[in-house]
Order: C-alpha cells, then sequence, then structure tokens
C-alpha cells in the first residue's frame, strides 16, 4: 500500500511539474508570435501596400501620358500620320540620316 501512494504522489508531482515547463514554454513560444511568423507576415503586408500605391501612382502617370499624347496629336492637322510622313520626307531629302 505504501507502494501504491508513493507511485501516486509521485505521478501526480510528476504531472504538475511537466505542466509547470509546458505552460512557461508555451508563454515564451507566444511572445515570439508563433515561430516567429507574425514579424514576417507583418513584413509581406507592408510590401503589398507598398507595392499597392506605386501601382496607382504608375497608372496615374499613364493616364497624365495618354492625355498629353492625345493633346499633341490635336495638334498636328492630319494627326501622328502627318509627323511620320514629314518624317520620312526628310529622311528622302536628307542623304544618309535613315543610316
Amino acid at each position: 500500500m505504501t507502494v501504491t501512494r508513493s507511485a501516486y504522489i509521485f505521478s501526480i508531482a510528476t504531472f504538475l511539474f511537466g505542466f509547470g515547463l509546458g505552460g512557461v514554454s508555451l508563454h515564451v513560444a507566444s511572445a515570439q508570435g508563433l515561430f516567429g511568423i507574425k514579424t514576417s507576415v507583418t513584413q509581406i503586408g507592408t510590401a503589398l501596400v507598398e507595392m499597392q500605391k506605386n501601382v496607382d501612382a504608375l497608372q496615374k502617370n499613364m493616364g497624365t501620358i495618354k492625355q498629353a499624347k492625345d493633346q499633341l496629336s490635336a495638334l498636328s492637322p492630319a494627326g501622328s500620320d502627318a509627323i511620320k510622313s514629314k518624317a520620312e520626307s526628310l529622311k528622302q531629302l536628307v542623304p544618309g540620316l535613315s543610316q
């Protein structure tokens, strides 16, 4: 009976000791953010937000360039085709320009 009681007390003490150590290691893991993944996910999210801002700015600049192109082609009487034909005639007038 003493052996059973000693084994019982030893089992309870071992369980409580293991439970305590498990609780301490769990707090350390949660402080780092699930194996350090939290920092990586935050960096990826920040990079994606910056990339989206850059894409938006690029689209805005492309709109500005398209508007300027439309304005320049409106100044030419026949549009961009007239500019191309004048460039071809200039190449024909000046020898060696087309090379």
